[in-house]
């Protein structure tokens, strides 16, 4: 006979927004899941990066697709769901469940946008994994012309320098990805013949992004950093997405994606 759990908000912990972005910035096995809970209309507006979405009202029957990991985090707008959600896991079974006090609302860090859908699509016809890093290094590049760029449309001296600096990030992570192609692949082209992508790492086409700096003249060291987290957090959320889609060793590469994403978010954090 199954056993019977009767699971109450006793049997869930509860932490904070800066407690939750702790275990994502140092947890670099990742043996976490982050769970929003809310609709997909709440969540394209915005969410955590990284974060899996299943509805509350669908958790019942989605449940199976949840992989028991150290540790499940669940999130709302303001965690009255994310506990209810909680509790029914417990029921279901799972443990080591953490419920995100205050919610989304209380969120004092960088969100993103986009569809649960939007990963998939951008990725839909990316099949083996010489292709999936050419494609990284491609966007890689757009990445790194968008900060030079933008570093020659400012006045001021140290803005420019740093979107200079930020550039020279693109381009270590763009070398390493190279680098990775060409012990798979030892007939790649050189990094130099490789062309750009129309997009940046973040998804963000590039005459896009150039037209935001121009319409939004950037003042402030701030904005620059700002956009540049931005676009890594997208980036994270997109590749941490996609790990969870595919199989090793495609989901090995895609978390070393993440996982690098999530340095640059960290140093760009920092700065801030």
């Amino acid at each position: 006979m199954a056993k019977a759990f009767i699971c109450s908000a006793d049997n869930v912990t509860d932490i904070t927004p800066e407690e939750t972005w702790n275990i994502i910035r140092g947890d670099r096995k990742e043996n976490y899941l982050l769970l929003d809970v809310r609709t997909p209309q709440e969540y394209e507006k915005e969410h955590l990066s990284g974060a899996r979405l299943i509805p509350l009202n669908e958790l019942d029957k989605r449940y199976r697709e949840l992989e028991a990991p150290q540790k499940i985090i669940l999130y709302c707008r303001s965690g009255r769901r994310s506990l209810a959600g909680a509790i029914l896991l417990c029921n279901l079974g799972f443990w080591e469940l953490y419920n995100m006090e205050g919610g989304i609302i209380n969120w004092p860090y960088k969100k993103v946008k986009g569809p649960p859908e939007e990963a998939e699509e951008f990725f839909k016809d990316i099949k083996e994994i010489e292709e999936l890093l050419l494609f990284a290094i491609q966007m890689e590049k757009t990445g790194r012309i968008f900060y030079l760029q933008a570093a020659q449309k400012m006045e001021e001296k140290e803005l420019s320098g740093l979107l200079k600096i930020l550039s020279q990030m693109e381009e270590r992570h763009m070398e390493n990805l190279y680098l990775q192609l060409k012990k798979i692949c030892p007939k790649a082209p050189l990094l130099k013949d490789i062309k750009e992508s129309e997009f940046t790492e973040g998804a963000i086409s590039l005459p896009e992004a150039l037209l935001f700096v121009e319409e939004n003249p950037l003042k402030e060291k701030i904005d620059v950093l700002e956009i540049a987290l931005e676009n890594e957090c997208k980036a994270f959320d997109l590749y941490r997405r996609m790990a969870e889609k595919v199989r090793s060793p495609l989901k090995n590469f895609f978390q070393d994606l993440a996982e690098q994403e999530r340095g640059h978010i960290n140093e760009l954090s920092r700065l801030i």
